[in-house]
Order: C-alpha cells, then structure tokens, then sequence
C-alpha cells in the first residue's frame, strides 16, 4: 500500500487511507505507542496495534498534540463526557463509596510494603498501622472526589484500569534519594506521575508496631502534591505551569477539609489568612502581609517555571493562590467564564499568550491587573504591580 511520510504536531504519522493512519502516539503520561489509528467511539479512540488486535483508549488519557490528531481526523464530533466545565461549583465534596485501605503484601525482610485504596496504590518502606492507613487514604480519595467536582475538568489523566501510585518513605534521606528534592515536604515526579512523600508529610509518626497518625498534624503539602498528579498534561503548558499549576494546587490544599469533607472557600477568607499570614489555624501560610508588590501580570503569567519556584517561591505561590481564586470566584459574574475559556484552549492545544488571551476577553493586561487589585482590596488585601 502506497503511504507517505509527514510530520505533524511533533508524531511520526504515515497515513494509510481515509482517516485511518499509524503513528506514535504519546498519552497523558508521557508514554509512547505504536498503532494504527481506527475511529472514534463516543469519548474514546479505537486503536489497531501491529497483528490486528482493536484497543480503545479515552481521549482524554492522551496528551494534548495527539488529542489535537485524533479530533482533526475523528470520523465524528467528540464530546468529552468527563470534561465538566460550566457545572456549579460544589458547596462541599467527599468520597461516596469504600474508601478502605488493604494490605497487599508486607515485607519486613525487603523493606516493602504495598496498601491500596479503590483509586491510590501505596508503596512503603515502612508497616504502617491500621488505623494510620484509614486516616490518611481519606485524605487521598476525599482529595481525589474533590478534584472531579471542581468544573475545570481536572480528571482527564484519570488511569483507566490502574491506580494511581504514591511512595512513602520512613526516612527524609530515603526520600532525597528517590528524586525528593532537599528541603520539601514531598513532590509530584511528573516524568513517572509519581507522588513522593515521607511519613512525616502524611503525618505519620514511628512506634513500635509500625507508623502511626499524629493527630495533630495538617496535611497541605500531600494535598497540593495530589493535585499536581491528578492535573491534566495539557495545564502544564507554557502560560499556565507556574501561576495556575501551582495556584490550583494552592487553592484546593487550602480548601477546609474536616475529616473526609472539602467546604470550598467560596468567599476567600481562608485564602486571606493562608496568603497574608499563618493560615486559620495558624498553621502553614505564606505570612506575606496584607500589602503585596508583585512582577506585571504578564511576566508572571509567562514566567520561566525554574525562576517561579526560585527564590521568590513563597510569594510567587501566594499570589498564584490570589489569581486562581479571583478567576474561580471573583471575576465577571463569578461563574468562572473566563478561566473556563483559558483551560478550554489548553486542552485545544493553546499555549503562552494565546492562551492567556482567553482572561483578557477584548482588554488589556492593565486592564485586568486594576480588576483583580480592586476585588482583592475589598477583601483587605492591596496588590501593586509592577516588581
């Protein structure tokens, strides 16, 4: 059969005939494939790997460029069944349904450990108690059902037929070693889409029968890390990693949550004290006070993530914190138009400022800087650009 070679979207494609083509294809997780593209099914994608054998995959479980391929060549109009952009936003949010924890296998003799909940693999160095396993899987399944109510279609890297992985380890040192970057409190590897976190960080304290729960302890930093894995590829992009990834992740580990039960901060008054001080409870907190002097929006929607994370980490986290929640909740009517619109044309292959033209409708960056000072001030909170 006759074909010709072509490069598009950054995939080695060789089309065939009509809207069937082979190529390597690349999911949310960065995986690559080799197979002949079908026809779509609905929400899903028939592939035909080499020896004819059909498999289907969601659209959304892969990454942005080959969604972009499959919705030019689609055999009809796909709705993303689990994209839920425009819903309400949730009053309050839980896990419905088990959200027990089994042990699969306990190795004293090779320092591994495996616990599983209905969406979350967990590998340990370390035993960790019954009771200290119940506390914090409903932490992750809670978070997870959290995630899924949001309307910003966060779910689309959901895995179809696996759990997603966490490791934890018993000591910092371990965690270092395994890629944890020095000095945090646990990380997402998005290379792997991996969550690291020592026990330390899930509130976990060492006894005599294995690790057991502070209850003291507050669980932001696992929270925020959640979030990361569970964010779509496509919001990593350039004009979004960064003031949004991190923002997001920011808003939802602010969120009250009491035992299994995320209460959205609809009117920011948790945000306040997280960002100006030391949070509600006094615990956690940028502490950047109530007068902030920030970069332009534009260079800090566009920044360099490496620079973002850098040295002006802690207020380039606030304030990401502050824009996620003016766009979720403040801006136009408060029906999140605008953000809507922006990750609309991530998942549509979007990126830098014509992504972010998105929240600037017909205006301008100044434009938009004045709003989101003026609503922050009603708030108590006095932004000035221009660092």
């Amino acid at each position: 059969m006759l074909f010709s070679k072509m490069l598009f979207l950054g995939v080695a494609m060789h089309v065939i005939a009509g809207s069937c083509f082979a190529a390597s294809w690349k999911n949310s997780h960065g995986q690559i494939f080799e197979a002949d593209f079908v026809r779509t099914e609905g929400t899903r994608v028939v592939f035909r790997m080499e020896g004819g054998r059909l498999f289907t995959v969601a659209l959304l479980d892969l990454s942005p460029e080959s969604q972009s391929i499959i919705r030019s060549a689609a055999n009809a109009p796909i709705e993303d069944l689990r994209s839920n952009f425009g819903r309400p936003w949730p009053r309050q949010a839980s896990a419905t349904g088990s959200r027990a924890c089994k042990v699969v296998s306990e190795d004293a003799a090779k320092s591994h450990y495996i616990y599983e909940s209905p969406s979350y693999r967990f590998h340990s160095d370390s035993r960790i108690t019954l009771d200290a396993l119940r506390n914090f899987t409903t932490i992750f399944e809670s978070t997870r059902a959290y995630l899924a109510a949001l309307p910003l279609s966060l779910m689309s890297c959901e895995t179809i037929d696996s759990r997603s992985r966490v490791l934890i380890f018993g000591e910092s040192e371990a965690y270092y070693r395994s890629g944890g970057p020095q000095g945090s409190a646990g990380c997402f590897l998005s290379q792997h889409r991996l969550v690291l976190v020592p026990m330390e960080s899930l509130g976990l304290i060492k006894g005599g029968t294995g690790y057991s729960r502070d209850v003291n302890h507050k669980n932001q930093v696992l929270i925020h890390e959640l979030v990361h894995q569970l964010t779509p590829a496509a919001y990593y992009s350039h004009g979004s990693k960064g003031w949004f990834t991190e923002g997001l992740a920011e808003y939802v580990a602010v969120t009250p949550y009491n035992t299994g039960y995320f209460r959205p901060d609809i009117h920011g008054n948790a945000v306040k004290q997280y960002v100006t001080a030391f949070g509600e409870e006094g615990k956690g907190g940028r502490n950047l006070g109530a007068e902030l002097i920030v970069p332009r929006l534009r260079d800090f929607m566009l920044m360099d993530y490496r620079r973002f994370s850098g040295a002006g980490a802690n207020l380039n986290y606030g304030f990401g914190l502050l824009l996620t929640h003016y766009f979720f909740h403040m801006e136009g009517d408060g029906r999140a138009r605008a953000i809507t619109a922006f990750l609309k044309g991530l998942h549509e292959g979007k990126t830098g400022e014509d992504a972010l033209a998105e929240l600037l409708g017909n205006g301008r960056f100044e434009k938009l800087e004045a709003e989101i000072a003026a609503a922050w001030a009603k708030k108590g909170i006095t932004i000035r650009f221009g660092q």
